[in-house]
């Protein structure tokens, strides 16, 4: 019976996560599917990580290197995976039991979906619950029109994907993973499972939290301009260009951080180039909180 079953990849790109990592590596150690390898990477960890790493050295395919950031990384667990469906657990957002096993019977159940992404949950850094995020069945028009990359955590694709298009673009730092989704959505059929399967960690060391600048807000629109460089772009997609960009800057203001003149050049730039949103609700709380609370 086991035979029958596909082989699943796990990567986790480690850097600096002594105090997380052993979490996120029993989290998928006691998984109850039966046929699954799991490679942990650390990318020169100056703290702890390897020595906590290597306590499951045996249970584990791990590789060590000199840092070179979390996109080689997970590209270089790309070309060591063997399975045939492929995830990436981040070492900070640990996978809820039995979410390997769910994956896979659903890919399994629908062979023409080459990527499958679930609903997920906010944790702290103690790993307390903070909320429930469900999410929205597959729109691709929508992801790139809202600029909203809702393929996150406990995602599982084929991996006849990495033969359709590139890994992860080194020369992103923050929306890395959201490039590699956008370029992939334009030749493959994705779709929501229906489960909670991961977890997303809030803490103070996440890149999502620590890193608010106006680095974080050019990748925003250095994602957007690279997207739509692409040749062949579909009509469809061409329509809603000024949306896409529009969007792309209002993202970019919310990660500004604490450079308020930053975020307000961005919110005028995404109304300028699409008015209409000025109607959206959820835009001028956004505003409101960016420009008159934050600190």
């Amino acid at each position: 019976m086991t035979q029958k079953r596909p082989l699943v990849t796990i990567i986790t790109p480690v850097y600096n996560r002594a105090d997380l990592i052993a979490e996120t590596i029993e989290g998928v150690l006691n998984q109850d599917y039966p046929n699954f390898e799991y490679i942990v990477l650390n990318d020169g960890s100056k703290d702890k990580s390897l020595q906590v790493i290597k306590k499951y050295k045996s249970r584990i395919r791990l590789y060590t290197h000199k840092n070179m950031g979390e996109a080689r990384t997970v590209n270089k667990g790309f070309k060591l995976a063997r399975g045939e469906i492929i995830a990436v657990v981040n070492s900070d957002d640990p996978l809820y039991p039995g979410a390997i096993s769910k994956a896979v019977r659903y890919m399994r159940k629908h062979p023409n979906i080459m990527v499958g992404y679930p609903d997920w949950d906010y944790i702290d850094e103690n790993s307390k619950f903070l909320g429930h995020i469900k999410v929205p069945a597959y729109n691709y028009q929508y992801m790139v029109s809202e600029h909203k990359c809702f393929v996150g955590p406990g995602t599982f694709f084929r991996r006849q994907a990495l033969d359709l298009v590139e890994g992860r673009d080194p020369s992103f730092h923050y929306v890395g993973d959201f490039d590699f989704w956008l370029r992939l959505g334009l030749k493959v059929k994705f779709a929501r499972i229906p489960k909670t399967l991961a977890t997303f960690r809030v803490h103070s060391g996440s890149v999502s939290i620590a890193n608010q600048s106006g680095k974080m807000a050019a990748e925003d629109i250095r994602l957007i301009d690279k997207f739509y460089s692409l040749p062949n772009l579909p009509k469809k997609i061409l329509k809603i260009k000024k949306k896409a960009f529009s969007a792309a800057h209002f993202h970019a203001a919310q990660v500004s951080g604490k450079n308020k003149k930053l975020a307000l050049y961005h919110f005028i730039r995404s109304f300028l180039l699409y008015p209409k949103s000025i109607f959206k609700l959820d835009r001028f709380r956004a505003i409101f909180y960016a420009l008159l609370i934050k600190k």
